[in-house]
């Protein structure tokens, strides 16, 4: 008689061994939310009475120590759950289970954000002194004033709609959790969650809110979020007296909103939902740094670029300015708007528009992000690391045979593992799933003989394998173990026959492990299922697992597949062409990795045998490389990382981060989360474990490598449009700078005024509201793009001074041909300064049509209608302004010489020639543009 027919005969059912329902906790609200607790009715939104005070972690080491019954007595909550009358009640008493980061963008809190900017604070300061210098310029105050609140607005509107638009896509992310009603357990969104919710957790849930264990099941609870330490913690059903002095972390029964589970079981009762939760109490001591991503480390550096550009420009502008005029005073405040006429003013606007546009783009293609910064991130990504399977697979496991240890079909060892997979149940896995699926030859499902359930180990990814006691007629009782072959096998000193269970020899090993492989070749993924006699002693500690699960007997190996998905290999080629490597970090074993890459064209067979260094490793082996340089040259070369832990994923993301590349990590287990973390764009799906969503920036709503090939170009667009937008302004401004310098040091007066520099940068800076809008040249899509301050630099170098040649010709015509030297007629100086301001509008504005494209511009590349249009408006706004009277006073305009509009032509004609033989020297030079 077989081992599963002399132990699983004449069964019968009885009591768990999981551990029974020892207390229930339920709601408690804020000092500022708390319902008077005067009547019956809403005793449940009162702190208990032993609470030293309302303070969160008060309240929650209260309901640890209290007895399970008078627990529920206070908080009027049923082992059963609430019923959904009573949900929906306390859901409009206490409101949604959000924190306050989900909620939209206020718009008055923005408002008083955007006022205080460096630009703003200028032209109050100057409108102040307006009014404050007898005789008071009631008007220039007013024209200064509109300007600010034109700013203002610009800048307010854009950003209020960017966080409206994340917003509203991240709302479109609905998570849901298993809660027992009373009525029938249900999957409810996390939002809707109350005090007194009875909650079902299993492996990769976030813990929705702070609650208390009712029933637990070896519960692993990670939280590494809160105290950093990443060794999950044991989380076991409340007994009423956990009065721990230790931290509130310590307290064995209570877990956090925010926490992750990592392995394990557990009904839990909600405690603090929303904003009367700890994570929202705590939530600035707890926002742990992330580091810098690409994105963020781009926008530093260009900033410090422009802090040094004009802490060199400022001082030399003071100075020439003021021995040309002789007026310190007023130097200063020339100096002051040239400081202001350096900085792209508009940038947080331009930028978070052109991020909110792709976030916007991408949703349309069944994507939705998080957090903005990871659009441009996406077009800058250089590698990127994926899991294998559900990405490059179809995440479709079927099992295909049950086999005895000599590799002939088995009866006996299928029965075995569908007992376990059947008794992991709702806390199973994938193979779980495929085992208890699993029909035999004639259509049948097997049938096994009762048992009696005792225990149950769940699966977890350090262990990497899960096991079942079940018990027998007589008393005695059987561990069943089921996981990856090299962890079960190592566990195991003896090998089941037909003859029965026999020491393994040295020729039993070897045969056992050659048939693996050869399973492995063949693209199986191979569980191996083992046994164990044991005796009650044996299972009556709850952490005794790791050592019962020795010398154990193997039975034989379950075969499963999971076939490569159509269209990966065609998306692997669409990156490699777009210059983003795709590395392959896996959990699985390195055969059926390396078979999945070799179909999907990843890597080739001879790249096993380079000598250049290994394309593929193991967790082992990359552990055993203690030197840095050596581990840094190994993650460099590797293709395909197998059974490698979440540290290990976090580690190699970590390296080449290192090294220079932007890098982009798809994952959607509890083991990704470290990884999704570290990386510059964590990229995670729909389906994905709660944690897993909450550490990404990006939540594919379909998995495939197809999506992140749209996205990357998405990505590349956005950032072409942003640095179009940063590289014209800041060489426009330098170029506007250079020639005030230059005349400053020639001229008698300044070429144009404090007010007219301040107009002439809104008015352009508006002209480029329409940049996100903007097509993009397809060259310009090929490879990733990063920031670059030191390309921006030599950019604004060249092209500044290009521009400052047409500069000094309208200077020199109003010098020669308009005879204007001195300061004696002020009629004059205004012509001379209202023909400049002409000129330097139009030109800046017209030149974004030039600057926007590495080729010919209105021939070879057209701008966007959008762009076409604002530069249009504004060039005829700028045209008019000089003519209309109210802006005399104002801006100190004339009605500019007739003859002047001619001349004005011919620059705008020759700009465009200058400025296009410059950029194709500049390319030709420099082999970029952009």
């Amino acid at each position: 008689m077989s081992v599963f027919s002399s132990l699983m005969a004449s069964c019968r059912m009885k009591k768990s061994y999981s551990l029974s329902l020892k207390g229930g906790l339920a709601p408690l609200p804020s000092a500022t939310t708390l319902v008077p607790a005067t009547t019956r009715a809403f005793a449940w939104a009162a702190p208990p009475e032993h609470a030293l005070d309302n303070t969160p972690e008060s309240i929650l080491r209260a309901f640890a120590s209290i007895p399970m019954d008078q627990v529920l007595d206070h908080l009027q909550v049923e082992k059963q759950g609430l019923s959904g009358d009573e949900a929906a009640a306390r859901l409009r008493v206490k409101g949604p289970n959000t924190l306050r980061s989900q909620k939209p963008p206020s718009w008055f809190i923005l408002l008083l954000k955007v006022i205080p900017n460096p630009f703003n604070v200028l032209l109050i300061f100057l409108a102040i002194i307006n009014i404050s210098i007898p005789p008071p310029d009631w008007t220039g105050f007013t024209v200064l004033m509109v300007m600010v609140s034109i700013s203002v607005f610009v800048r307010f509107w854009q950003e209020y709609q960017s966080g409206l638009a994340v917003f509203r896509l991240q709302m479109s992310i609905k998570s849901v959790i298993r809660v027992r009603r009373r009525e029938a357990e249900a999957a409810i969104p996390i939002s809707e969650l109350v005090p007194g919710d009875v909650v079902l957790l299993a492996p990769g849930d976030v813990v929705p809110a702070d609650c208390l264990v009712l029933e637990a099941s070896f519960l692993r609870v990670s939280q590494s979020q809160w105290t950093g330490e990443s060794v999950p913690v044991s989380k076991l059903a409340s007994i009423g007296d956990d009065k721990s002095d230790g931290s509130l972390f310590d307290l064995s029964s209570i877990c956090l909103m925010g926490t992750g589970v990592v392995s394990g079981t557990a009904t839990v009762v909600i405690l603090r939902t929303g904003r009367d939760a700890l994570i929202s109490a705590m939530s600035k001591a707890l926002q742990k740094s992330r580091g810098l991503n690409a994105f963020q480390r781009g926008i530093q550096n260009v900033t410090w670029m422009l802090i040094g550009f004009m802490s060199v420009m400022v001082p030399i502008v003071l100075v020439v300015s003021a021995k040309s005029t002789g007026d310190w005073g007023q130097a200063a405040l020339f100096s002051i708007s040239v400081a202001v006429g350096l900085v792209p003013e508009m940038l947080p606007a331009i930028v978070n528009a052109n991020l909110a546009r792709g976030a916007y783009l991408l949703s349309k293609k069944k994507a939705i992000v998080r957090r903005l910064d990871s659009v441009q991130n996406l077009g800058a990504m250089t590698v990127l690391c994926s899991d294998k399977t559900g990405t490059l697979t179809k995440d479709e496991i079927t099992m295909r045979k049950a086999l005895d240890c000599s590799g002939n079909i088995d009866v006996e060892v299928l029965k075995l593992a569908v007992i376990e997979a059947t008794i992991q149940g709702a806390g199973g896995n994938n193979m779980d799933a495929a085992i208890c699926n699993f029909r035999l030859p004639n259509g049948e499902q097997v049938q096994t003989t009762k048992y009696e359930k005792s225990l149950a180990i769940p699966f977890d990814f350090e262990r990497r394998r899960s096991a079942c006691v079940v018990r027998g007629v007589a008393g005695g009782a059987m561990l069943i173990c089921k996981g990856a072959f090299e962890e079960v096998y190592s566990r195991c000193s003896r090998m089941h026959t037909e003859k029965g269970g026999s020491a393994m020899a040295g020729h039993h090993r070897a045969i056992l492990k050659q048939q693996v492989k050869t399973l492995n070749n063949q693209g199986y993924r191979v569980l191996a299922v083992a046994t164990k006699q044991l005796t009650k002693t044996q299972i009556d500690d709850d952490d005794s697992f790791e050592e019962i699960e020795t010398n154990m007997t193997i039975h034989g190996l379950l075969t499963f597949v999971d076939p490569p998905k159509p269209d990966a290999a065609e998306s692997i080629q669409q990156l490699k062409a777009l210059g983003v490597d795709v590395k392959v970090l896996t959990g699985d074993n390195m055969a059926v990795a390396l078979n999945v890459c070799r179909a999907l064209g990843l890597v080739r067979r001879e790249d096993l045998d380079d000598d250049d260094g290994p394309v593929a490793m193991t967790g082992p082996e990359l552990a055993n490389l203690v030197d840095e340089r050596d581990f840094d040259e190994a993650v460099k070369c590797c293709k395909v990382f197998a059974k490698v832990s979440p540290v290990q994923k976090e580690s190699i993301v970590a390296s080449l981060k290192k090294y220079g590349h932007a890098v982009g990590m798809l994952g959607d287990g509890m083991n990704d989360c470290l990884a999704l973390r570290k990386a510059d764009v964590g990229i995670s799906v729909d389906s994905a474990a709660g944690a897993a969503k909450d550490c990404a920036d990006f939540i594919l709503t379909e998995k495939g490598l197809a999506i992140i090939v749209d996205s990357v170009t998405i990505g590349r667009v956005t950032h072409a449009n942003s640095i179009k937008y940063i590289k014209m302004v800041l060489s426009s401004n330098f170029g506007n700078v250079f020639s005030i310098l230059a005349a400053s040091a020639w001229l008698p007066f300044t070429p144009m005024t404090n007010l007219q520099i301040l107009a002439q940068n809104l008015l352009y800076d508006i002209s480029q509201i329409a940049i996100p809008w903007d097509k993009v040249d397809a060259e310009f899509l090929e490879s990733p793009k990063s920031w670059q301050p030191w390309d921006l630099l030599r950019f604004v170098i060249v092209l500044g001074p290009t521009s400052s040649v047409i500069d000094i010709c309208t200077f020199l015509l109003g010098w020669y041909y308009y005879g204007i030297r001195t300061t004696e007629d002020p009629v004059a100086v205004s012509q001379f300064q209202t023909h400049w301001f002409l000129q330097g509008l139009l030109t800046q504005t017209l030149i974004v049509h030039l600057l926007r494209t590495a080729k010919l511009p209105f021939v070879q590349s057209r701008s966007s209608i959008h762009l076409g249009l604002s530069t249009a408006a504004i060039m005829a706004i700028g045209f008019v302004l000089p003519w209309i009277p109210a802006f005399h006073n104002a801006l100190s305009f004339v009605n500019p010489n007739g003859s002047f509009i001619g001349f004005l032509l011919v620059e705008l004609v020759a700009y465009c020639v200058e400025v296009q033989l410059v950029k194709m020297a500049y390319i030709k030079l420099f082999k970029s543009w952009l």
